[in-house]
C-alpha cells in the first residue's frame, strides 16, 4: 500500500489537514469529536486545483465546523453540569452527594439538582436525566390530551414518547397511535402544545391539504406563531 502524504494548510483561516493517496475523488471531513477538518486528496491532483476547490466549499466547511463545534460545546456544557434546558427555560445543574435516595429535583427558577450518594459517572448521569426528562413529557400529555380531546372531538388511541432525528411528531391515523419527540420537553409548553393538536388534527384528516390546515386555524389560531417558535432551534 502506497504511504500517505500528510500536510497541514490554513486557506480563508481554517486548519485543514491534506491527506493525499491513491483515491480517485476528493472527500472532505469533519470529525463530530473535536471538529478538526481533514480532506482526503488524490495524489494527482495539482495544489493549485486543490486550493480553488477548497477556497470554493470554505463556507459549506465553515457552517459545518461552526455546527459541530456547537454539539461538541454543548456536551461538554452538560457534562461540567453547566446547564439544561426544561420547558423553554435554562437550569444549572447541581450535583449534591451524601443522600441515600438518588432524586432529580427542578428548583425554580434556574437549577435542576442530582441528590445521590456518590458523584455518578457522566454515562450513569446521562441516562438519569434522559429518563427524568422523558418523564416529565410524559407527565404532561394526559392533561393536554385529554383537554384537547374534547375540543377536537377526537381521541388518540395511543399516546408514546421517543428521540426523533427530523420530526416533532407523527400520527398512524389507522392505528390513531401518536408518537411525540422527546426533544419536546426543552420546549415551551406552549410548542408542546402545538405539536399535540397537530397530530391529533390528522385524526380527523391525515394529509397536510386546505382542510387540515382549516382545522389547525379553527382550533389553534396561534399556530404558526407556536411552529416558528418550535423551529427556531434544529433537532439536535
Amino acid at each position: 500500500m502506497a504511504k500517505e502524504e500528510i500536510k497541514d494548510i490554513v486557506l480563508n483561516g481554517l486548519q485543514l489537514r491534506i491527506i493525499r493517496k491513491e483515491i480517485k475523488n476528493l472527500y472532505i471531513r469533519i470529525s463530530p469529536a473535536d471538529g478538526s477538518i481533514s480532506v482526503s486528496v488524490p495524489k494527482q491532483l495539482k495544489e493549485t486545483t486543490l486550493r480553488n476547490i477548497l477556497a470554493g466549499r470554505a463556507a459549506w466547511i465553515e457552517k459545518r465546523q461552526k455546527y459541530h463545534q456547537k454539539v461538541i460545546q454543548n456536551k461538554v456544557d452538560q457534562a461540567n453540569g453547566e446547564y439544561y434546558w426544561l420547558w423553554g427555560q435554562k437550569y444549572r445543574l447541581e450535583i449534591i452527594t451524601g443522600t441515600l435516595q438518588s432524586q432529580i429535583c427542578c428548583i425554580p427558577p434556574s437549577q435542576l439538582q442530582i441528590k445521590t450518594a456518590i458523584t455518578p459517572s457522566p454515562e450513569k448521569q446521562a441516562k438519569q436525566l434522559e429518563i427524568w426528562f422523558r418523564q416529565q413529557l410524559e407527565q404532561a400529555i394526559p392533561d393536554l390530551a385529554k383537554r384537547w380531546e374534547a375540543i377536537i372531538g377526537v381521541k388518540a388511541a395511543i399516546w408514546r414518547v421517543k428521540k426523533m432525528k427530523t420530526l416533532w411528531g407523527s400520527c398512524n391515523v389507522k392505528a390513531r397511535r401518536i408518537w411525540l419527540n422527546s426533544e419536546l420537553v426543552k420546549k415551551p409548553p406552549e410548542c408542546l402544545e402545538y405539536v399535540v393538536v397537530h397530530e391529533m388534527v390528522h385524526l380527523l384528516e391525515a394529509s397536510h391539504n386546505r382542510r387540515f390546515y382549516g382545522f389547525m386555524d379553527r382550533f389553534l389560531p396561534d399556530w404558526k406563531e407556536r411552529r416558528r417558535r418550535l423551529n427556531r432551534f434544529p433537532i439536535v
